[in-house]
């Protein structure tokens, strides 16, 4: 098991993954659902979740992509 998956936060993220993975599920209703029984404060709190997985994929494609760049470099 990784180590983020030990945290608190980790298992939630895991979870969170396992339900919207499900492509039979519509999250357009289930975007629905958590605005009508939800707080603004909740809502927020998802953006700022999803805000920062934007930010870490970003920051993970990127050096990924710089790290084959420099292989590339040797292999030429």
């Amino acid at each position: 098991m990784a180590k983020s998956q030990r945290t608190k936060e980790g298992r939630i993220a895991q979870k969170i993954v396992e339900s919207v993975n499900d492509f039979d599920l519509d999250l357009d209703n289930v975007g629905m659902y958590i605005a009508q029984s939800s707080s603004s404060t909740l809502y927020n709190r998802l953006d700022t979740v999803m805000e920062s997985a934007r930010e870490h994929k970003h920051y993970d494609y990127t050096r990924e992509e710089h790290e084959e760049a420099i292989q590339n470099l040797g292999a030429g």
